[in-house]
């Protein structure tokens, strides 16, 4: 899972990403451990989607423009990261009220949890569908 989440965060990265940049962000750790095919297959991903961004639209731009304004050119993945723990700021949340409230895919959303857990960012009470996820104890 946390291979995957690793592997998804290589092929959403801009071409001009460094690779001390992405081993320097949090998701470095679960980065290091990727073999050369999976990095080769993450880095294929940016391939075909790069020629078909100057033809875009204009709502690609007024996403741009959004993104600018939401983290003023941050990475998706630091601003996911960062919406999930003001989600739990208040409160324990589950994957699926998580999910509504900072409007990303519950798939995609799992492999952040797990990381985060992993990191110690977050914990989680509860099991199977009443799991909720919620800042560390003394957090």
């Amino acid at each position: 899972m946390l291979r995957k989440a690793a592997i998804n965060t290589v092929a959403r990265m801009p071409a001009t990403t460094k690779l001390s940049e992405l081993l320097s962000s949090e998701a470095g750790a679960s980065i290091r451990q990727l073999s050369i095919s999976e990095l080769r297959e993450a880095l294929a991903a940016l391939l075909p989607a790069r020629p078909a961004r100057p033809a875009a639209s204009a709502a690609a731009a007024a996403s741009e423009s959004e993104g600018a304004a939401n983290g003023a050119g941050e990475a998706r993945e630091v601003q996911v990261y960062k919406q999930i723990l003001t989600a739990i700021e208040d409160e324990p949340l589950t994957i699926g009220q998580l999910a509504k409230r900072i409007d990303c895919d519950i798939a995609e959303l799992r492999g952040y949890l797990a990381w985060m857990k992993k990191m110690g960012k977050i914990d989680s009470t509860g099991r199977a569908r009443a799991t909720r996820y919620h800042k560390p104890a003394g957090a």
